[in-house]
């Protein structure tokens, strides 16, 4: 990964922070909208292949690694621009609750139980659309930890958009 300016990093923790605080809740865009468009296609097509390279090291049906991936997967790819591009925004949601001492998987966990439930994902679906979460919110997590600490503003915010988990 590319060394990134502590002014764009900084900038870029600001306008997270911003878009959070500038969403009401009357209005019709929402978070994951608001972050779907800044997310291009061509850096979701990259995660997705990306995570394509690392598929064999997850685990799918029954408790066995994933198959390597076929040539045709990366022109025919088993998850869409659209997952690839969904899996980045809850990995900046994860981010940002990490960040903010709040636990992760209330971000990822409804992802994938979404993936599974709403969307018929299969295991490998599902583990391409974790390993590009994994890797996306890693990269976001420690730009974050550079700025500093997360605003208790924020935090407060994230605390009441991301659901609660059973314990």
């Amino acid at each position: 990964m590319a060394p990134v300016s502590p002014m764009f990093r900084t900038a870029c923790i600001w306008v997270t922070w911003f878009l959070l605080l500038a969403a009401h809740p009357a209005e019709a865009e929402t978070f994951d909208e608001k972050y779907s468009k800044m997310i291009s296609d061509d850096a979701a097509r990259e995660a997705i292949r990306l995570a394509l390279t690392k598929i064999d090291k997850a685990t799918c049906e029954s408790n066995r690694p994933c198959a390597a991936a076929k040539a045709e997967e990366f022109t025919q790819t088993p998850i869409t621009l659209v997952d690839g591009r969904a899996a980045m925004v809850f990995a900046i949601k994860s981010a940002l609750a990490q960040w903010c001492g709040l636990d992760w998987r209330r971000s990822f966990l409804p992802m994938i139980a979404f993936g599974k439930l709403h969307e018929k994902m299969n295991d490998r679906q599902l583990q391409l659309m974790t390993l590009i979460h994994g890797d996306f919110q890693t990269r976001q997590f420690i730009l974050y930890t550079k700025s500093g600490q997360c605003p208790a503003q924020l935090r407060e915010q994230l605390d009441a958009q991301l659901p609660k988990l059973d314990r």
